[in-house]
């Protein structure tokens, strides 16, 4: 688990800096990231609401799975800030809360708030972006280690 763990730390700072994904031809595009026996992938589909999942192998085998769902609240913010915003927020994983971002995190006028049952080998939960703390995005996300 402790080499999962620093793996998704490297594999997400080096993606969520990426503001967009490569067009994978199907409706879909992702982001990859590979490390030795460690491959990364997010791929996700729309724009408002968006959807996606996570996947981590190791020596080729699928080891886990996160899937999420999420949407733009309000029409308060322009897009695009509050992407810029979540990136930023991203681009700082904290190992001890890795199933999206850290616990909480502010910033200027935004607030981010992940609220996450249980730990990285089962969890569900949900991730919010607030400006001066009205909510103007949200993501429900969920997902564990997969056996083999």
């Amino acid at each position: 688990m402790k080499d999962l763990i620093e793996f998704l730390v490297v594999a997400r700072r080096e993606t969520y800096a990426i503001p967009d994904g490569t067009d994978v031809g199907d409706g879909t595009q992702q982001m990859l990231f590979d490390q030795g026996p460690w491959r990364y992938r997010d791929r996700y589909a729309g724009q408002n609401p968006y959807g996606g999942h996570e996947i981590v192998w190791r020596d080729g085998k699928v080891i886990w799975m996160k899937n999420y769902i999420a949407e733009v609240l309000s029409d308060q913010r322009p897009m695009a800030e509050i992407y810029d915003f979540q990136r930023e927020v991203l681009g700082q994983p904290d190992p001890e809360h890795l199933m999206r971002g850290p616990a909480r995190y502010t910033s200027g006028h935004y607030s981010y708030s992940n609220t996450v049952t249980s730990d990285l080998a089962r969890f569900s939960g949900e991730e919010t972006i607030a400006w001066e703390g009205t909510p103007v995005y949200r993501m429900i996300l969920h997902g564990s280690l997969i056996g083999q």
